[in-house]
């Protein structure tokens, strides 16, 4: 009886063990991806920290894959993506807010050209009325 818990105890553990070392290896390459995505975007000026925690995490994700700690792997390239998804938004956030500026200030310019416009409008007014007192 002792043997065939034993058998089955190792064969779950053994099988377990293949889909955690495929989850880890998938969760790397999305970690890649996501800190491709993040250089991409412009986050080594906007996010710098965020984004070489997540490269360092990799690296170290990819050396506890190497010595054959599969869980501590697949935890830290979870946390890889994590931070390089970070820096993309924060990326993409500062950029944003970059574009928003500069909206704003041709919205200012646009409004001192439409006042400069009411003013000639109201002084052309002006003078017409006097002429036509005449």
């Amino acid at each position: 009886m002792k043997w065939t818990i034993s058998v089955i105890t190792l064969t779950v553990v053994l099988g377990c063990g293949g889909q955690i070392r495929q989850l880890a290896m998938e969760t790397m390459e999305n970690a890649q991806v996501a800190l491709t995505s993040a250089n991409a975007m412009g986050a080594q000026e906007a996010a710098d920290i965020p984004l070489r925690t997540a490269q360092e995490m990799l690296v170290t994700a990819e050396n506890a894959m190497n010595a054959g700690d599969v869980e501590q792997a697949y935890r830290l390239a979870l946390r890889a993506y994590l931070h390089a998804r970070i820096a993309t938004e924060i990326a993409i956030a500062i950029r944003e807010e970059a574009n928003a500026q500069e909206v704003q200030a041709q919205l200012t310019l646009a409004e001192q050209n439409v006042d400069e416009v009411l003013q000639r409008l109201e002084t052309m007014k002006t003078e017409l009325e006097a002429l036509q007192k005449f």
